[in-house]
């Protein structure tokens, strides 16, 4: 029995020795494709709801790529997966501008694109007249035909004022006619129903 455990604690001990006591831990993870040395970036493109303060053309910023974190990489990429040219086919706006929309000019709360933000901004307007405003992801545009971000290639922001008044259904009662004679169930209809 004493040879048993001498053997064992001779094999545990060697078994730490080769591996310096250092555990290994598989990552099931597949690894990424390292990005390119440097990324460039392009100042923002000029939209409608900047001002025109000259042209003034900046050189592109380069910066390496080891002080970015692979999740900060890969985001970079996919915006160049974007389908159009940004600022042109599509706003690209980095956070919720001031426009001049208002909850209380509104005849009814819901869900409004903004017209100034070219429908990447949109409002929630509660029924106690509080407003909301938010911005849709890079690329998408508010369809007020669903309440909904979608491609920008799939809205039609110069139809959203039209589209408003979809809004009214949102908060309606279902309108019960008090009058109407409750159905009646008879043998006729309960043999109808389950004997057919």
């Amino acid at each position: 029995m004493v040879n048993k455990v001498a053997l064992l604690t001779l094999i545990i001990c060697g078994y730490l020795l080769i591996t310096d006591c250092r555990e290994t831990v598989r990552s099931k993870r597949a690894k990424r494709p390292r990005a390119s040395s440097a990324i460039e970036f392009r100042p923002e493109p000029e939209q409608e709801l900047d001002e025109a303060d000259g042209n003034t053309q900046e050189k592109p910023l380069t910066i390496p790529t080891s002080f970015l974190s692979p999740s900060v990489r890969e985001y970079l990429e996919l915006g160049k997966s974007i389908p159009g040219r940004p600022g042109t086919d599509y706003p690209i706006l980095s956070a919720v501008p001031y426009t001049n929309f208002y909850c209380d000019e509104q005849p009814y709360p819901g869900f409004f694109a903004d017209m100034e933000t070219r429908c990447q901004g949109w409002h929630y307007c509660d029924i106690d007249g509080r407003q909301a405003s938010f911005l849709c992801p890079n690329g998408t545009q508010f369809s007020q035909a669903v309440f909904v971000c979608d491609w920008w290639f799939n809205v039609r922001c110069d139809l959203s004022p039209r589209l408003y008044e979809i809004n009214a259904r949102l908060y309606q009662r279902p309108k019960v006619n008090p009058t109407r004679p409750h159905r009646i169930i008879t043998k006729q209809l309960v043999d109808d129903i389950f004997n057919k």
